[in-house]
């Protein structure tokens, strides 16, 4: 999970209740979809983009759209997820193909898409629209071919390799919590900077995920960066090197995201630090 911090912005707990209205509006007929969304979740991403928003000086109804769009596509996500990882659990309660079968979690997942979609057509007759869509299309299509490398990777696969997977798994959906923003605010300038910064975020948040979780996926055949490592030395060594892996990632991304205008990434930034926090405070090593 993303750690972030709660803003000190009396309109960023405001346009977070409306964004999470919306989200439920629009999949109302879903009830295997409002089961997910109600398990709970930080919303990091829509805080990301929130935060952007305001600081770019962006209408609140388009802020609520581009945030409402971003945790629509990142909680599909998590659903078809957990089917194809045959996760049973998901926040303390059990995932929705657990609960409601396989067939309502590819659909549950696919309303959420469409509704995703529905809520960025919600920003208005904004020149911009149509670049925020095919821009937000080519994030969900980068991150569905980066599952579908995940599912056909083989445990020989170089570190490079996996941190190619990592970024197209992860990266483009936390990207559109700065790009969008960005490009609607007219600043497409500085959608690359977000990007790679976005992007080493991505593979060191993976990465972190995998000091937690390298027993599991061991047992499991999943992908992971500690099990790839130690297959070629040892866990010790495996964990050493993944972890001065991540800080460096989450420094590079901290300096990229302060060139950023306004301090538009700052709930970012302080989401990479308090993930470099706990690359030191694990036990793994």
């Amino acid at each position: 999970m993303i750690q972030t911090k709660a803003l000190d912005l009396p309109t960023m707990s405001f346009i977070l209740k409306q964004c999470e209205e919306d989200m439920h509006f629009r999949i109302k007929d879903s009830q295997p979809g409002l089961f997910h969304l109600n398990s709970g979740g930080n919303r990091a991403r829509a805080t990301f983009c929130i935060e952007a928003g305001i600081a770019l000086r962006l209408p609140e109804k388009s802020i609520i759209a581009m945030a409402c769009t971003i945790e629509l596509l990142h909680n599909a996500s998590l659903v078809h997820d957990d089917l194809q990882d045959s996760e049973t659990i998901r926040r303390g309660r059990q995932s929705v193909w657990k609960k409601y079968g396989k067939s309502h979690a590819i659909c549950a997942g696919d309303v959420m898409i469409s509704a995703a979609y529905g809520a960025l057509a919600d920003i208005g007759p904004h020149h911009s629209l149509a670049t925020l869509l095919s821009h937000t299309h080519r994030a969900v299509s980068t991150t569905i071919h980066g599952q579908s490398q995940d599912i056909d990777a083989t445990p020989d696969i170089s570190v490079k390799q996996y941190e190619k997977i990592a970024a197209m798994k992860s990266g483009p959906l936390i990207q559109l919590t700065l790009s969008l923003p960005l490009l609607m605010a007219d600043m497409e300038e500085h959608v690359q900077t977000a990007h790679q910064a976005l992007n080493n975020f991505a593979i060191a948040y993976q990465i972190v995920d995998d000091l937690d979780d390298w027993q599991q996926d061991s047992q499991r055949g999943q992908l992971n960066l500690i099990n790839l490592l130690a297959s070629r030395s040892c866990i010790e060594e495996a964990t050493y090197i993944a972890r001065n892996r991540a800080r460096y990632l989450l420094k590079q991304c901290e300096k990229e995201l302060s060139l950023l205008p306004a301090n538009c990434a700052a709930s970012v930034i302080k989401a990479a630090q308090s993930l470099r926090t706990k690359t030191k405070a694990s036990t793994h090593e």
